[in-house]
């Protein structure tokens, strides 16, 4: 199966898009419906060229069904239901497409359940899994998802913890030089929630504190090298947050009828923000969508290590966007790259954000993967 990604905006207001989409050759739409703050281009749409987007849902926010907890409405510069909107217009099926804990909107109603780090900084965007309240956040956000919209198929991004990493508020962290060891301590959530949990679990949250802080810029390669045993006892805080998370949210939407769940998601164990940290094949999900964007073999990489992990269906996130060239071949030999490592599925981000040139680009690669495909379709 082959995906674009867009936005319901991309759609509402441009009676073109409809059409245009369908001709990209791809098999599915993933379509935003609970999103984060982003500012995004629209190159081609009649009555705009960018959207200012803050974190909020794309179905109308029911305050019943909200505990303390809630989305921000994008009514106001969306429109009413956009996603419904949008999804109305299209003849290809529709993916929607819900972040859970990533939503600075929601992190300012309440900091007390958002990342905070060893130094105290608190992470507004991120919202900590430990927390029983940002973990039912979630799972009534997929469900208002689910039921208001019908999906049968469902993207989870973000289904973890957020970590240091953020491309949001010109960012400006990138000259601090932090090491990858570095970048996976600044991420060691030290919440209320969290540091109960370490507390039931005999570790003491001011020393790991401590080893966390002095960590940082040291000549540490990994976690395991700056603080030691206490590594392992965070790894199972954070596993147990994040599998209570995904249980919580995939029974929920299975309960709405969403038949298809995908889950951005990682090998690596100290990974945070839109794929989650997974170590073993996660009940209730039916695809597994890894990082894939660079032309390095570092997606590749990621691929197989889902498939050693007993994936089967695997998804490939790959983009069409800069700093890739829109250029068919460099684009198609990138994503045959990855089906030949074992993928199945492609997630093509973002039909909506691309220009004409870049969307004439992946029109022509996903062309070019047809004749690639019949021997394992499951990709059609």
């Amino acid at each position: 199966m082959t995906s674009v990604c867009i936005y319901p905006w991309d759609v509402n207001g441009d009676p073109a898009a409809p059409d245009l989409l369908a001709s990209l050759g791809a098999s599915s739409i993933v379509m935003a419906a609970a999103y984060h703050s982003v500012r995004a281009a629209t190159p081609r749409h009649p009555r705009h060229r960018v959207v200012e987007a803050t974190s909020a849902l794309y179905v109308p926010v029911r305050p019943a069904a909200w505990g303390a907890l809630r989305p921000s409405s994008a009514a106001a510069w969306a429109g009413e239901d956009a996603f419904n909107r949008a999804a109305a217009q299209l003849s290809l099926p529709v993916k929607a497409w819900v972040v859970l804990t990533h939503s600075s909107a929601v992190g300012r109603l309440d900091q007390s359940v958002c990342v905070r780090n060893a130094f105290g900084d608190v992470y507004d965007y991120a919202l900590c899994p430990s927390s029983e309240e940002v973990r039912d956040y979630a799972r009534v956000l997929v469900g208002e998802v689910a039921r208001q919209t019908g999906v049968e198929a469902m993207v989870l991004e973000a289904c973890g913890p957020m970590g240091v990493g953020h491309l949001g508020a010109h960012e400006k962290t990138a000259g601090a030089d932090w090491s990858s060891a570095d970048q996976a301590l600044l991420s060691i959530c030290f919440c209320s929630a969290c540091t109960t949990s370490y507390a039931v679990a005999g570790l003491e949250s001011t020393r790991l504190a401590a080893l966390v802080c002095q960590g940082i810029g040291g000549a540490a390669v990994s976690v395991e090298d700056a603080i030691g045993a206490e590594a392992k006892v965070v790894l199972e805080v954070r596993r147990r947050a994040a599998g209570l998370l995904r249980d919580a949210v995939v029974a929920e939407a299975r309960a709405a009828g969403v038949r298809e769940l995908s889950l951005h998601a990682a090998t690596d164990a100290w990974a945070t923000g839109p794929a989650a940290a997974v170590d073993s094949v996660a009940d209730g999900i039916d695809s597994f969508i890894a990082p894939a964007w660079e032309l390095t073999g570092a997606g590749v990489g990621r691929v197989q290590d889902l498939r050693r992990l007993g994936c089967e269906r695997i998804g490939a996130y790959v983009t069409a966007l800069p700093p890739l060239p829109p250029h068919a071949d460099t684009l198609a030999t990138h994503w045959q790259s990855l089906l030949a490592a074992g993928a199945t599925d492609l997630h093509i981000y973002h039909a909506g954000l691309a220009s004409d040139r870049r969307l004439l680009a992946l029109r022509s690669a996903i062309a070019s993967l047809r004749p690639l495909r019949s021997h394992d379709d499951p990709v059609e």
